[in-house]
């Protein structure tokens, strides 16, 4: 019989792993914007918050994206950034997780659009709140860019996720 509180551990260590490998690939690999007055920068975290929205569901990949993602700006020192990539990095881990969870690679590959379209829309009202209208427009089309180049990513490496997924849905419950 599966012990309730053993798989809630699990859940929750499982869950940091992941918030731990978001903010590692959102911290390491960086390409800060020339022009940005807040510390903002390019990034492949949105790949590693994709796979966690497939691996884990909306929810738990909600936290993960939230805590990796901001742990990752207080490190790089964009300070300003944090809160409203706690929302909108959580919000894309939740819709990601709800749309591509026990789903096939079409929805898998739906999942990682609406993530991105989530993040350049909330970095969009973001910037364009705090550092107004031309600021926020000039960052629009590198935020795409990371959509793009991280949704690309994310279809390539849909194979190794699907067995990562198995991997963890055979694993004996404690």
């Amino acid at each position: 019989m599966m012990n309730p509180r053993r798989n809630r551990t699990r859940s929750s260590v499982i869950t940091a792993i992941m918030a731990a490998l978001i903010f590692v690939v959102t911290f390491i690999v960086r390409i800060p914007i020339p022009f940005s007055s807040g510390g903002g920068y390019l990034n492949m975290g949105d790949v590693v918050i994709y796979v966690c929205a497939y691996l884990l569901g909306g929810p738990r990949a909600s936290i993960a994206a939230a805590i990796g993602s901001g742990l990752a700006d207080l490190t790089a020192g964009a300070v300003i950034y944090i809160l409203p990539t706690c929302a909108i990095k959580g919000l894309m881990g939740f819709v990601a997780g709800a749309v591509s969870k026990g789903g096939g690679f079409k929805r898998y590959l739906i999942s990682s659009v609406a993530g991105g379209a989530i993040m350049v829309a909330g970095y969009a009202i973001f910037e364009c709140i705090f550092f107004g209208r031309a600021y926020a427009l000039a960052a629009l089309p590198l935020n795409a860019i990371q959509w793009g180049g991280c949704t690309a990513i994310t279809a390539a490496i849909y194979t190794i996720t699907k067995k990562i997924n198995s991997y963890l849905a055979h694993q004996p419950q404690l």
